[in-house]
């Protein structure tokens, strides 16, 4: 197998079978300000740092000495650390005049072998070029430098190249005549995804041609990848009850399969967001599991004012202790005093501002939380949230957390904002079929009161009698379900209400 070189880029190498063929040359192509020196630089500080022998040249014709030492240092990479060590030379092109390229050739070759490199970046292409009265005596010297004498000494190479805003010239035939890999970078649309990484070519490698979501943060250039959709998943015959009062008995008489996702989609204010939050506590305190409450909407200090005024003590749910009342305040207030032993179990909440947040930034995030806190139980509340900005691909998200939450085996519920008028459409972009149960909340109104009513429309491996459920929140038991409707109800939903 050959040799692999990292890129330094997180989670970059998982797309191209473990890094960089050794001796290739790679060019990175993309518009200013999308991360091209940023990723050169990772690349050749990771050489430096993992490495006892992949010693490094950045060769700039755009960019200062000082000013990349600086913008390094700031991104926690310490390149002259590694001057001092002679394991690093910077050579600075800036000021360079047509007659003197052919002597930046030469500078370079003693430098490479000065610190015996075996990684180079060349910024730019789109620089070197200028340089040259010719544009095909340019791409020949490139070819000679980087196609020869580069990869017959085994230094693995990258090359930067600039597209001009509204060109879609990636390198002016490089990419097809030097280049065995092409990387591009591009704007994003927003903060939530500022920048986009796509692999387009490298020879000898299957590549994951998506377009993937990368982000500037203080520790340098950070990509992150698409959760893998799997078909292979274990599967169980055990149940989860629901916590809700009355509903496991009306889903044989035991709750939800271990392990599904559901989907309990209802218009604003209509109990989704509680049902999923009576959904952990009943694991926290009942059976001592972790679970996670995830919001899209909500922050902390919200869920908490929300929680207390349904009667639970968030400082104990939080905090892995439990009360035998399951953190469920009394009437009076009090908690019983005696608690369950701390073994690591209990409730998590996780907030994400989707402004931030992009959809694959966030399932990152949280299969993270998720490998530390191994819950059995967990919410993601208000999805709907990605709809507006991401609406063509709101399907793929949902596919890609179904496939992260049965990777580990998770019961998960997913809060959904469903259209009061038409609950019976799910969604426009027809999601039900990724859901394993799915559970519709409406409200009715009838001789001027409202009355909320559940359908439960799908539910895995399990019967249920179709019913119209007639439910109530309170402060004493959440959620409880009163009964099926009565006959007064039966024209809300045939159009003619009984008088």
């Amino acid at each position: 197998m050959d040799h692999r070189i990292s890129t330094g880029v997180p989670n970059l190498d998982a797309l191209i079978e473990g890094g960089i063929p050794m001796g290739f040359t790679v060019m990175v192509a993309g518009n200013s300000g999308t991360g091209k020196t940023i990723l050169g630089s990772q690349f050749l500080y990771e050489g430096l740092i993992s490495q006892p022998n992949e010693h490094g040249v950045y060769i700039s014709f755009s960019e200062s000495k000082s000013q990349f030492y600086a913008t390094s240092k700031k991104l926690g990479m310490d390149f002259e650390k590694f001057e001092n060590q002679t394991k690093f030379i910077y050579l600075d092109f800036v000021s360079l005049y047509n007659d003197a390229i052919q002597d930046a050739f030469e500078e370079i070759l003693i430098a490479i072998k000065a610190v015996n490199a075996k990684r180079i970046v060349l910024d730019s292409y789109s620089a070197i070029a200028m340089s040259f009265k010719d544009k095909i005596e340019s791409r020949i010297t490139i070819q000679v430098f980087l196609g020869k004498i580069m990869r017959a000494e085994g230094i693995t190479s990258i090359i930067i190249s600039e597209i001009p805003h509204g060109s879609h010239d990636l390198g002016n035939g490089i990419e097809e005549s030097v280049a065995d890999a092409v990387i591009k970078l591009e704007h994003g649309p927003d903060n939530a995804s500022p920048i986009f990484l796509q692999v387009l070519k490298m020879r000898g490698t299957a590549i994951n041609r998506e377009k993937h979501v990368c982000t500037i943060t203080s520790k340098g250039l950070i990509l992150y990848p698409k959760q893998k959709i799997r078909m292979d998943f274990p599967a169980s015959e055990n149940r989860i009850h629901t916590g809700i009062v009355n509903l496991d008995e009306k889903i044989d008489g035991s709750g939800l399969i271990e392990g599904t996702l559901s989907a309990i989609i209802g218009a604003s204010g209509s109990g989704k967001s509680t049902f999923a939050f009576q959904f952990i506590v009943e694991g926290v305190r009942k059976y001592n599991e972790s679970g996670i409450f995830c919001s899209l909407e909500d922050s902390l200090e919200e869920i908490r004012r929300t929680a207390n005024g349904f009667g639970y003590n968030m400082e104990v749910l939080l905090s892995h202790k439990e009360s035998r009342d399951g953190g469920r305040k009394e009437a009076e207030g009090e908690v019983d005093s005696e608690k369950v032993e701390d073994n690591g179990t209990g409730m998590s909440i996780l907030t994400y501002n989707h402004v931030d947040y992009n959809p694959d930034a966030f399932i990152a995030s949280l299969e993270e939380e998720i490998k530390k806190k191994r819950p059995k139980r967990l919410v993601i509340d208000g999805l709907s949230v990605y709809e507006l900005r991401y609406k063509s691909e709101l399907h793929d998200i949902t596919e890609r957390i179904s496939s992260l939450v049965r990777k580990y085996q998770i019961t998960t519920l997913v809060t959904l904002l469903g259209a009061q008028k038409d609950i019976f459409q799910v969604t426009e972009m027809n999601l039900s079929p990724l859901f394993h149960n799915v559970i519709l909340l409406r409200f009715v109104e009838l001789y001027g009161r409202m009355k909320r009513v559940m359908m439960i429309l799908k539910i895995s491996m399990s019967h249920q009698d179709g019913a119209i459920l007639e439910f109530v929140i309170s402060k004493d038991k959440g959620i409880e379900i009163v009964g099926p409707i009565g006959e007064d109800y039966t024209g809300i939903f045939s159009g003619v209400a009984r008088k």
